[in-house]
């Protein structure tokens, strides 16, 4: 039988030792912990069997959380597979972002919604009714927000399902089948008065795509990576969405919140100001340093809410 000393030797130069690391102690349904300070311990044929097949499928350029069937997010633990993108660190702004938002309200929003489009794995709205539901906030703001959730991918939206019941959100979110806004547009009757949209759409243009390491490119799906027009097609299909919103709706003011790649600010802020010129455009940089969010608000009547100064 082989120690977990002696699978390390053998497989680290082949494989970051993180991820060697990682996939022992899942092989073993132990703690990396366990792994780091039992080097003694022996493998049994079954354990030894389900390494191999992990590992192989990590040479091969899979995504370890797709081989793990998990993710961490915000503190959450997250279902994905290969219908979904794997959660990235940086999109944990966004959720900040819209946190302090509401936060920053000067009294408890009635009627308020957080729509999240494009949802994927469910991580953005799950992490944000999560905190809501579970963190310092008035009982009435926790009674009176809607979260709403949509996807064109009816296999990401049964994952995305499934997160929700995991986190202990599944009776808080109403998730919809469909593209962008168009589920919402079909059903105003769901639409709160006060809207705060969050949106991490394909954003990748052609040569971002095609550079992509081969773990993104080969695994991961490309429908929610790709968007032709520099990156930025779903972004003007779903800002235009939203104008057509505020011309046919009630809602007295959307915030949104887009998620992007850093290069593509100026595009980004010129797109915005084409379709709603009056907007201005707010951009926030991630933990890296790199342009990462942008915040616009459109008001389409004055708004029931200021910020705290």
């Amino acid at each position: 039988m082989l120690t977990i000393q002696e699978i390390t030797e053998a497989y680290k130069n082949k494989i970051d030792f993180l991820d060697l690391e990682i996939l022992i102690a899942n092989s073993l349904k132990k703690t990396r912990e366990f792994v780091l300070t039992h080097p003694e311990y022996k493998l049994t044929k079954f354990q030894i069997s389900n390494f191999k097949f992990q590992i192989n499928r990590r040479l091969k350029g899979e995504p370890i959380a797709y081989i793990l069937g998990h993710k961490e997010f915000y503190g959450l633990d997250f279902i994905v597979n290969k219908h979904t993108l794997v959660p990235r660190p940086e999109t944990e702004l966004l959720v900040e972002l819209v946190l302090n938002e509401i936060s920053n309200f000067q009294f408890p929003i009635s009627n308020l919604g957080i729509v999240d489009i494009g949802t994927g794995s469910g991580n953005i709205i799950i992490s944000i009714a999560h905190a809501i539901q579970h963190g310092a906030w008035s009982m009435k703001q926790k009674n009176t927000t809607t979260f709403l959730a949509s996807d064109i991918s009816k296999e990401a939206l049964t994952i995305a399902k499934k997160n929700a019941r995991l986190n202990g959100v599944d009776k808080k979110i109403k998730f919809l089948h469909g593209d962008l806004l168009k589920p919402f547009l079909k059903a105003k009757k769901l639409m709160p008065n006060k809207l705060i949209i969050t949106a991490n759409l394909p954003y990748l243009s052609k040569d971002i795509y095609e550079s992509a390491p081969i773990d993104v490119k080969k695994f991961e799906p490309k429908s929610a990576l790709y968007s032709p027009e520099e990156g930025l097609q779903h972004y003007r299909e779903l800002l235009e969405q939203i104008k057509k919103l505020s011309v046919i709706s009630h809602q007295s003011s959307v915030i949104l919140f887009l998620e992007f790649s850093p290069e593509q600010k100026i595009l980004l802020a010129k797109l915005i100001k084409s379709i709603f010129p009056k907007t201005k455009p707010e951009f926030k940089k991630d933990l890296a340093g790199k342009w990462r969010v942008c915040k616009v608000t459109i008001h389409t009547s004055p708004s029931p809410y200021q910020r705290r100064d």
